[in-house]
């Protein structure tokens, strides 16, 4: 297999090839290439999705295909640094060991459940989803939504509920910032400060998006893991760090340590949900806080469904990891 591939990362394009994201035992194909349809609710999606799905399968009768989604899951290649089930992909010139990320302790200590401790937001808010688990995308759809019912305010308002029925105060933050896609960082960050100002309790911001892996057959990539019988959308942490013309970065060790806490803790509750943590020389608003992360919740090729009930577990995992950490 040598076909390039297009991959949209957190506001970037890369571009390379197979041997650099599709290689060794990267990637498992597991999914209905052949255009079957999956319900892989079981009864269980949330009323709303469901009620999405139903609308969609209904439209997607008349619609053309027009490439192939291959399910995926996704993990360590040769290069990504491994210590039990914790994967971090090094992007950057830094040198960094898992063992002594695992041995920092993430700063949490200032998390009080009676006051607002953590941020959720969207850069990229109109990123959305497949609705139905086909196999295949068409021609006549496109992902990109305002609606909130379909795009990444509706995960992230899963992972705001998931975290408020453990019994923390989360602010979720819907503004459309990709309306126009340049310049939405800066637009984001604006509002991410005033929040910060207003509410001095925040140490914890998580900037929830999607990402999209397109290869130039047509194929796009699915990373799916079944957790509980169920399938979910696998979840990237991006960390970013100083260097290659990142500057004004100074504590991004104290990220990648929260990071690869958040890791070890989801991965130990549900294996294989996570992907590599990305670590690059990156800012993305992410030198805000001590505890600034982006997360990618499947690609455009997932349903829905998919991702919102991975918001469900990452908001459980954080939940576990804020008590381990506050006891």
């Amino acid at each position: 297999m040598a076909f390039s591939v297009c991959r949209l990362l957190g506001g970037f394009e890369y571009n390379g090839t197979s041997s650099t994201v599709v290689s060794g035992d990267a990637f498992s194909v597991t999914g209905y290439g052949g255009g079957a349809y999956a319900n892989t609710s079981a009864g269980n999606a949330p009323t709303d999705v469901e009620v999405l799905k139903r609308q969609a399968e209904s439209v997607f009768k008349n619609y053309t295909r027009a490439g192939t989604i291959k399910e995926t899951k996704m993990g360590a290649t040769t290069k990504t640094l491994v210590s039990g089930n914790i994967q971090i992909d090094n992007k950057t010139n830094q040198t960094i060991s898992i063992q002594k990320l695992l041995k920092a302790t993430p700063d949490l200590d200032g998390i009080e459940k009676e006051k607002p401790s953590i941020l959720v937001y969207h850069t990229h808010t109109t990123e959305g989803y497949e609705m139905l688990d086909l196999g295949w995308y068409a021609k006549e759809y496109n992902s990109r939504t305002q609606d909130a019912n379909k795009n990444m305010v509706r995960v992230g308002n899963e992972l705001v509920k998931t975290l408020e029925e453990a019994g923390y105060n989360v602010i979720h933050d819907t503004t459309i910032y990709d309306s126009s896609y340049n310049g939405a960082y800066a637009r984001s960050r604006v509002s991410v400060e005033k929040y910060l100002q207003q509410y001095p309790s925040i140490n914890i911001t998580l900037d929830v998006h999607r990402d999209a892996i397109h290869y130039d057959d047509k194929t796009r990539c699915k990373p799916t893991v079944r957790i509980n019988g169920k399938k979910a959308a696998q979840v990237m942490i991006i960390s970013g760090c100083e260097g290659d013309g990142v500057e004004d970065f100074p504590e991004w060790y104290e990220n990648l340590t929260f990071a690869t806490h958040l890791q070890a803790v989801t991965q130990t509750k549900y294996p294989d949900l996570m992907r590599p943590v990305y670590f690059c020389h990156r800012k993305y608003n992410m030198d805000v806080t001590n505890c600034s992360l982006l997360l990618e919740f499947g690609t455009d090729a997932n349903t829905l469904e998919e991702a919102v009930y991975s918001a469900q577990l990452v908001g459980e995992s954080l939940a576990e990891l804020l008590r381990n950490e506050n006891k």
